[in-house]
């Protein structure tokens, strides 16, 4: 181990140089408490620190906070060297974050014991951080692994949570449902090869999922061409409506013209067009399936409607159609934003209205 010697006493510096070397360590030395905190700050190798109380500039007492309060990540054992041999004087220096003590004169046998205290509780404490290291690294694959699967915030709970797991079930939650889909991707399929059309279909689904991502919306499931996500469960969020609004004009103004673009640069087309469907109200967020297998949705009649209505979109001139629903819980409704007509919803008993984008 190296260990540092740090006292204002030049015979005591060379006293403990010397006996720390006769016990097969390598000593640092250092003239007072600010020149021993700077050898610790410049030298990652010092394990341990045997340090006078007094000493001018900086105290040993002081030397042990720094070194407890600015040392994040990296333990130093330290040992208080007094001349003083009371019960008082021992204490107050433990609790000032010291893990051992020697009283002057030095013991050889004293100093041993204590650097082979010294040695156990370093190499614990390293030991310690190559595990926690070693936790962060498999935390995040695990978290990767699991968000190819369910949504990350599913995927954090999964992993984060203490009793036996995730629980089948769901709450009620106030949010937004989107719903999209491409248009004519079917026939362009029929005349392509298999992994031209799942080239086609990830670039796609990428891009669509940069909008839904970037506005921290759930996407709940990949259908084929199409795609489910919600805004506002399972995290609550105040604002759902309106990111999820947003997520569909980026759609279609940014990751839509750009798709398009990698269509042609492909030599595939001019592109597609798209339907997106966006409805808000209660669901029941929740994870369904079986104990060996689960997926998280959104459930109810507010997910229904938001599929019919991209559905609706089809021979219309609307690339949206967004509810009355969506319309209402919207904190800053864009300018524009206008009104296309009142439409019939299969399950619904009153016809619905929907929105779109003038332009869209």
């Amino acid at each position: 181990m190296r260990v540092l010697c740090a006292s204002d006493s030049p015979t005591w510096r060379l006293l403990l140089e010397r006996s720390v070397a006769a016990l097969g360590h390598d000593p640092v030395t250092a003239e007072d408490g600010l020149e021993a905190w700077q050898l610790i700050e410049s030298d990652a190798e010092i394990d341990v620190c045997i340090t006078d109380r007094m000493m001018p500039q900086m105290s040993g007492d002081e030397l042990c906070a720094k070194i407890r309060s600015e040392l994040a990540g990296r333990y130093i054992y330290v040992v208080l060297l007094t001349a003083q041999d009371s019960s008082e004087e021992v204490i107050d220096g433990m609790q000032g974050g010291a893990d051992d003590y020697l009283i002057k004169p030095l013991d050889q046998v004293a100093l041993s014991t204590r650097l082979i205290a010294a040695e156990r509780v370093t190499e614990l404490h390293r030991t310690i951080s190559e595990q926690q290291a070693e936790i962060g690294r498999l935390y995040g694959k695990l978290k990767d692994a699991f968000r190819r699967f369910v949504p990350e915030s599913v995927a954090d709970q999964i992993i984060t949570r203490s009793d036996d797991g995730v629980k089948l079930g769901g709450v009620a939650r106030t949010a937004t449902v989107m719903f999209t889909d491409l248009r004519g991707f079917t026939q362009f399929s029929e005349h392509q090869k298999p992994e031209q059309v799942i080239d086609v279909v990830n670039k796609y689904l990428g891009e669509m999922s940069e909008a839904i991502l970037a506005q921290e919306g759930t996407i709940v499931a990949y259908m084929g061409d199409g795609i489910m996500a919600v805004f506002g469960a399972p995290l609550e969020q105040e604002d759902h409506a309106d990111r999820a609004l947003r997520a569909a004009r980026a759609m279609l103004d940014v990751h839509l013209p750009r798709f398009s673009e990698w269509m042609k640069q492909q030599g595939l087309g001019e592109g597609f067009q798209m339907g997106i469907g966006l409805n808000s109200g209660g669901v029941i967020s929740g994870n369904v399936g079986s104990e060996r297998r689960l997926e998280y949705t959104a459930l109810g009649d507010t997910t229904n409607t938001a599929a019919r209505l991209e559905g609706m979109t089809k021979g219309t001139p609307h690339q949206l159609y967004c509810s009355q629903s969506t319309k209402e819980m919207l904190l800053r409704p864009p300018d524009d934003l206008v009104f296309v007509d009142k439409v019939d919803v299969r399950g619904r008993e009153q016809p619905l209205g929907v929105w779109s984008f003038d332009d869209a």
